[in-house]
C-alpha cells in the first residue's frame, strides 16, 4: 500500500509554504485598502479558516472575530470582514458573507475560484484571487499572506511585508532540518492520539497541528492551552498508566511570549516547565517544540510548519495517502 502512494504530491505542496508566502507579495499592488476600521472579522472553514486564528494572534491593536460557521456576531459599519474560501464554494462562508453585507461594506474575499471572483465583482465585494494549489490545507501561504497585506494596506499592520519575508526565509531553513523533524516523528510513530499543549500565543499553531494531523495522517488530535489546562487537563496524568502508551504529547513553546508573561506578573515559563517535569515523572514522553524567529508571524509559522511537514511524513509511515479526505468529501456531497 505504501508503495502505491505518490509521496511527492502532498509533501511537495506542504513544503512549498515559504515560496507561497513570497509569491503572494506580488499581489500587493492589487490588494484593496479600507479605512475607518474598529474591528476585524475573519470568516472561513477548515484550511481556509485557520487564517483567522493566525490573524487574531498577530494583530494586537484591534478586536478580531474568528468566524467558523454560517453565523456571525453583531458587526458594525466599521468592521473589516476578510472572508476566505479557497475553493470558492464553502457554504458556511458564503452564508456568513451574505449576512455580513447587512452590517458593513468593508468586505474582501480571498479565493482561488474564478467563479467566486466574478460573483464578488457583480456584488461589489473586493476580491483577491490566489493560486489554485488543489488542496486548501496545503495552501496556507496563498491565503494568509494576502490577508496580512490587506491589513497592512488598511493601516492595521505596519510590517506585514517584512514579516512575510522573514517567515519565508526561516521556513526554508527549517525544511532542511531533517534531524529535528525525525526526532519529533519518532515520538509519534505508532501512536493513535496526539495531545498538543500550547499557550495563548502558540494555540493557533496547535490548532493547525490538529487540522493537519486529522486530515493528512488520519490521526486523532486535541489541544489544550496554558495556563487554563493547569486547572483541569493536568489531572489526567495522575499515575503511570499503560493506556498512555498510545498517546504522543507535544508542547509548543515560544520563549518570548512566556517571558513577557513574567513581566505581566505571572511566571508562565516556570509553570510550563513544572508541568513538563510532573508529566514526565508519570512515565510520559514529552516532546517540546520551540519557536524560532523574530516577528510574531515568523515564530508562529515556525511551529505550525513543523506540524505540516510531520503530518505528511506520519501519513506515509502509516501507508496512508494524505491527499484523500473521503469522509469530508462525503459530508459535502449534496450541497451540505
Amino acid at each position: 500500500m505504501y508503495g502505491m502512494i505518490n509521496e511527492e504530491t502532498m509533501l511537495s505542496k506542504v513544503t512549498d509554504l515559504p515560496t507561497q508566502l513570497l509569491q503572494s507579495l506580488a499581489l500587493k499592488d492589487s490588494i484593496p485598502a479600507f479605512d475607518c476600521i474598529d474591528e476585524i472579522a475573519v470568516i472561513g472553514m477548515g484550511g481556509s479558516g485557520i487564517v483567522g486564528d493566525f490573524i487574531k494572534t498577530v494583530v494586537r491593536d484591534h478586536r478580531v472575530h474568528v468566524v467558523k460557521s454560517s453565523d456571525l456576531p453583531r458587526l458594525s459599519d466599521r468592521t473589516l470582514v476578510i472572508a476566505v474560501t479557497y475553493s470558492g464554494g464553502t457554504k458556511e462562508t458564503i452564508a456568513a458573507v451574505s449576512k455580513a453585507r447587512e452590517y458593513t461594506s468593508k468586505i474582501v474575499m480571498i479565493t482561488s475560484s474564478k467563479d467566486m471572483e466574478r460573483l464578488c465583482s457583480n456584488q461589489g465585494i473586493g476580491c483577491v484571487r490566489v493560486v489554485n494549489n488543489l488542496y486548501s490545507r496545503a495552501s496556507l501561504g496563498y491565503m494568509l499572506a494576502p490577508a496580512l497585506l490587506v491589513l497592512e494596506k488598511s493601516s492595521i499592520m505596519n510590517s506585514a511585508c517584512k514579516d512575510i519575508k522573514e517567515a519565508s526565509g526561516l521556513l526554508s531553513t527549517l525544511a532542511g532540518d531533517r534531524n529535528r523533524l525525525e526526532r519529533i516523528k519518532r515520538s509519534m510513530v505508532g501512536k493513535t492520539l496526539a495531545v498538543v499543549y500550547s499557550d495563548e500565543f502558540t494555540k493557533a499553531a496547535a490548532l493547525r497541528w490538529k487540522h493537519m494531523l486529522n486530515e493528512n495522517a488520519k490521526m486523532q488530535c486535541y489541544y489544550d492551552v496554558y495556563p487554563e489546562l493547569l486547572h483541569n487537563e493536568i489531572e489526567v496524568w495522575y499515575e503511570h498508566n499503560t493506556n498512555n502508551d498510545d498517546k504522543a504529547l507535544i508542547i509548543l513553546r515560544d520563549e518570548e511570549y512566556e517571558r513577557e508573561q513574567v513581566h505581566n506578573g505571572y511566571d508562565l515559563y516556570a509553570a510550563i516547565n513544572k508541568s513538563r517535569r510532573l508529566i514526565s515523572s508519570k512515565g510520559i514522553e514529552v516532546t517540546e517544540v520551540w519557536s524560532v524567529g523574530k516577528s510574531p508571524l515568523a515564530r508562529l509559522l515556525s511551529l505550525s510548519y513543523i506540524g505540516d511537514l510531520l503530518s505528511v511524513h506520519l501519513a506515509y509511515a502509516k501507508g496512508i495517502d494524505p491527499t484523500k479526505v473521503s469522509n469530508i468529501d462525503y459530508i459535502k456531497k449534496g450541497g451540505v
